[in-house]
């Protein structure tokens, strides 16, 4: 099953970060800590290198980066920054694509974000990119979404399709002003491409305690590399209001 994609207008105001890791993904922070954004300032449109790991942010109007000095100050203890969102009066379709395997989905491996809510949510999204890494280029180019994941305050994190509420033994709903750890991990399985999820480092599970995972079969996805979206807001509603920490990825050995 896939799940429909969000077109945004090219008329929304974005920018192409592009971070260069040495060429290789390695579990350390693959913002760098936001290190590209300075505190007090909302980016605008700018390439920060010709190759590497690229990140592509659209729509945010309020915002940006902050640190220890700002207002708001960063949330997250042993980063150095941190990303602000904020609604705006004219709302902000905000889309967030990241694709820190530029041309192989690793056999195994994780991806993880630090998030803290303030007010209202966004959704996450695996998500399988074709066409080049080109970080010039339309490398966030996706071609289908086969689960998603709503994170909403004083609420449990929803998964769909099919629809379920997720806890933790130690969660079972997302508070505000509160810092989580989203981890999603996924290793090959025959056919398949297994997925796994983590809350500050416990799994998810569904009601009845059954840890909850998803597969998505490999001959869908193939000419693809994995990435991941993150998506608040629309022309009728603003995004929502919190933080975005560090974001790690990693291919590990099978």
């Amino acid at each position: 099953m896939k799940t429909s994609r969000t077109n945004f207008p090219a008329r929304l105001g974005l920018f192409l970060v592009v971070l260069t890791l040495g060429g290789g993904v390695r579990a350390a922070d693959v913002v760098e800590n936001w290190s590209f954004l300075e505190p007090g300032v909302l980016p605008k449109a700018q390439s920060f290198a010709a190759s590497g790991i690229p990140i592509y942010i659209s729509g945010l109007k309020a915002g940006g980066g902050v640190d220890a000095k700002s207002t708001p100050a960063n949330p997250f203890e042993g980063t150095a920054r941190a990303l602000s969102v904020e609604p705006a009066p004219d709302n902000g379709t905000l889309r967030i694509f990241t694709r820190p395997f530029p041309d192989k989905t690793p056999a195994k491996g994780f991806y993880e974000f630090a998030f803290r809510l303030v007010e209202g949510g966004f959704n996450f999204n695996p998500e399988f990119f074709s066409g080049s890494s080109d970080p010039k280029g339309h490398w966030f180019k996706g071609t289908e979404q086969f689960f998603g994941f709503a994170f909403i305050p004083r609420a449990p994190i929803i998964v769909s399709p099919p629809k379920q509420n997720l806890v933790t033994e130690d969660v079972k709903v997302l508070a505000i002003e509160e810092n989580y750890a989203f981890r999603v991990e996924w290793q090959t399985s025959g056919d398949n491409l297994e997925f796994h999820f983590l809350l500050n480092g416990k799994p998810l599970t569904a009601a009845n305690g059954a840890e909850v995972s998803k597969s998505v079969p490999q001959s869908k996805i193939a000419e693809t590399v994995l990435g991941f979206r993150l998506a608040s807001g629309s022309e009728e509603g603003p995004c929502f209001k919190g933080f975005l920490g560090r974001i790690q990825a990693e291919a590990q050995a099978p």
